[in-house]
């Protein structure tokens, strides 16, 4: 199965927790958003990339989970800033793989 929507809005959880968080995975979260403000999926962004999964999953209902390495947080971050239009694309089957991508741009593009 493979899937693509556009993400229209997002939101941004980043983890503090101190010492404490050491047993939460995530040091953050972004939320990837529809027009209607209802979740497309989110991309997770792993403390310790020895929590990573195997694989991405798309959820029955839909729901997408994108699996990143924390030092991977600004690069997609300024995906969402900075380029439109984005989506969220899963492609299932062997790959089960999930990624935040841009559409087809011009060469030498100009602010």
């Amino acid at each position: 199965m493979s899937s693509i929507e556009e993400i229209i809005s997002y939101d941004v959880d980043y983890y503090g927790g101190g010492m404490n968080a050491t047993g939460y995975q995530y040091r953050a979260i972004i939320g990837l958003r529809r027009a209607n403000g209802s979740l497309i999926g989110a991309a997770y962004f792993h403390r310790d990339p020895s929590t990573l999964p195997p694989t991405d999953e798309q959820k029955p209902g839909g729901y997408i989970w994108c699996h990143y390495p924390w030092d991977s947080f600004a690069q997609v971050l300024d995906l969402l800033r900075n380029e439109s239009p984005v989506y969220l694309r899963y492609v299932g089957a062997n790959w089960q793989v999930a990624c935040i991508t841009t559409s087809i741009e011009p060469v030498g593009e100009s602010e």
